[in-house]
């Protein structure tokens, strides 16, 4: 078992190594917990529908690995210990024979969390083939990024080229990139009317390269690291992030509910379940999707709310942070108008809005609000279109509708990339923002 603590210091939950989920899926956690990752990497082994009765099987049960792990060498014992059918890495569970194998290898995005694992993977599996020739060669799959995908494409071309399928003849060749509505199928070859569906669901804005996956047959929803078990994550672009969010609520609104039983985690009838790269298990997908999208929208007003207020009336304050709507109301229907507008610097907001955290998590959270920060103060027509169909306007508060935005009074015009550096931080942190 594991634990870890989460980014406020409270004490997670214990999640078991190797988790058999349902009938076609096995959680492995990556062995690298921390305030980041919480209990770790989720890694999901899935496969076709199983009974786990390995003595009646003439051939290994295929599976598509979801995400690799960190560059952990703890993690490929428990990840083994599960080809071998077991659920406790033990010494005599490794000495198993072995039961599943890996077809396919899909990494959700570029993170080293989720990636670095890849050739410690194809490793494993290298040396397991050399105990059993029907282990199979597996294919790398991932979206396309330009600026990080030569670092991970060098540490796979460490291993040797007979451990993975490339995805063309030339030396680089060693993922097949993924596109948007793509489907990975893994069938049984026992009885190969027994399958599993992954439809990749790409949804970038945590990472440009970020994708989510629906196992189709249970109406199960792989989110990445866009959801998480407890708890909110971070992003790097938060239209496309919102968009993202948006789309798996809808996607998840528009299938049936999860069919298959959950182990050990409580039924909700009419929802969906999620599974996310980190945490528990997320019972309740559609209503958390809709959560993560109210979150943001309060953000929006939140920050509003405190650029109405002055730094120094700590009332007020706690006020604009709890009740971000009603100060608005107040403010921009006529009740109470500001004497004077009132400036904040990031770092102001960060501690109104962050109260509990320790000062070293400011550096985490500091990304977020300055993107919030940055849409606020721009038109909202002139922002980003989704790179996948929408059916519905870019999730906003009512007040950005009405014309109202921030201004960073220190610059003149619009960041253009996030700041790089201990420096460029300090003076983003030092900026001033107010109501404009």
């Amino acid at each position: 078992m594991t634990t870890a603590r989460g980014a406020a210091g409270r004490q997670l939950d214990a999640m078991a190594d190797i988790t058999r989920l349902n009938e076609r899926t096995v959680r492995i956690l990556g062995q690298n917990p921390s305030q980041f990752t919480l209990n770790g990497t989720n890694t999901y082994l899935i496969t076709p529908p199983t009974n786990c009765v390995w003595q009646a099987r003439r051939s290994l049960l295929p599976g598509v690995l979801v995400d690799a792990g960190d560059l952990n060498e703890n993690y490929i014992p428990h990840l083994e210990t599960a080809l071998r059918g077991g659920t406790v890495r033990t010494d005599e569970a490794l000495k198993q024979p072995i039961r599943m194998t890996i077809s396919d290898i899909v990494l959700t995005h570029w993170h080293h969390d989720h990636t670095s694992g890849t050739p410690l993977v194809l490793r494993m599996l290298a040396r397991l083939r050399s105990e059993d020739p029907r282990v199979l060669v597996p294919r790398i799959h991932k979206f396309v990024e330009p600026v990080t995908d030569p670092a991970f494409i060098e540490k796979c071309l460490r291993v040797p080229r007979d451990a993975y399928i490339p995805s063309g003849h030339e030396e680089r060749a060693v993922f097949w990139p993924l596109a948007d509505g793509q489907k990975i199928v893994v069938a049984d070859p026992d009885a190969s009317y027994l399958t599993s569906t992954l439809r990749v669901v790409f949804s970038p804005g945590h990472a440009a390269d970020h994708a989510g996956f629906l196992i189709e047959d249970d109406n199960i929803l792989l989110t990445g690291d866009n959801i998480l078990g407890k708890g909110t994550t971070v992003f790097e672009d938060i239209v496309l992030y919102l968009r993202s969010i948006q789309r798996y609520s809808t996607l998840l609104e528009s299938l049936p509910p999860t069919r298959s039983k959950i182990y050990s985690v409580p039924s909700a009838n009419d929802e969906n379940v999620m599974y996310p790269a980190h945490g528990p298990v997320i019972a309740r997908g559609r209503e958390t999707a809709r959560r993560y999208i109210k979150h943001r929208i309060e953000r929006d007003e939140q920050l509003l709310a405190l650029l109405f207020c002055n730094p120094k009336d700590k009332e007020r304050v706690m006020q604009a942070t709890a009740y971000g709507e009603e100060i608005l109301e107040e403010m921009c229907c006529g009740h109470m108008r500001p004497a004077t507008m009132h400036a904040w610097s990031l770092r102001e907001l960060i501690a109104a809005l962050y109260s509990t955290y320790p000062v070293k998590m400011y550096p985490a959270v500091a990304r977020g609000v300055l993107l919030h920060l940055e849409r606020l103060a721009r038109d909202p027509a002139t922002l980003q279109e989704a790179p996948f169909p929408v059916s519905a306007p870019l999730p906003a508060t009512r007040w950005l509708v009405y014309g109202l935005r921030a201004k960073c009074t220190s610059r003149s015009h619009h960041l253009e990339r996030l700041p790089s550096g201990e420096e460029e931080w300090l003076a983003a942190l030092a900026e001033r923002w107010t109501i404009a």
